[in-house]
């Protein structure tokens, strides 16, 4: 008899334990995401060049756009362009404003851009379609 309410209590215990580990582990899951949107929210283009990005004034709209680490930015004719970019892009004091995709002439296929629904905008100097999500 007490062998079986010592196992009854050690498993209750275990149990115990195991149910306070799960609530600390979703505690912290939940601050890391908390303080991940934060984090991404106020980051600058000083911050992100500091990080190794490429920040560049857009040559065709007062903005500062940046690409990550890797990627640099689209040059016109390259043999060797990569199949699409992903940029952040800030108002020229820094104020983050959006994001923008591109993707390369022959790869794109009329797809819509997922956050309009409308078509990706084509730019013929560089060879990419772009869309924009602010």
């Amino acid at each position: 008899m007490r062998l079986r309410k010592w196992a009854t209590s050690t498993s209750q215990r275990a149990r115990s334990e195991m149910m306070r580990k799960l609530v600390l582990v979703a505690a912290v899951v939940t601050l890391v995401g908390v303080a991940g949107t934060a984090t991404a929210a106020g980051v600058t283009p000083d911050q992100l060049t500091a990080a190794g990005w490429t920040c560049f004034t857009d040559p065709g709209a007062p903005r500062t756009v940046c690409s990550d680490p890797g990627h640099g930015r689209p040059i016109p004719g390259n043999p060797d362009a990569p199949p699409s970019y992903n940029f952040k892009i800030f108002t020229l004091d820094g104020s983050f404003t959006g994001t923008v995709h591109l993707i390369r002439s022959d790869l794109y296929q009329g797809q819509p851009c997922p956050q309009t629904g409308a078509p990706y905008f084509f730019i013929p100097v560089i060879g990419y379609y772009r869309c924009e999500h602010f």
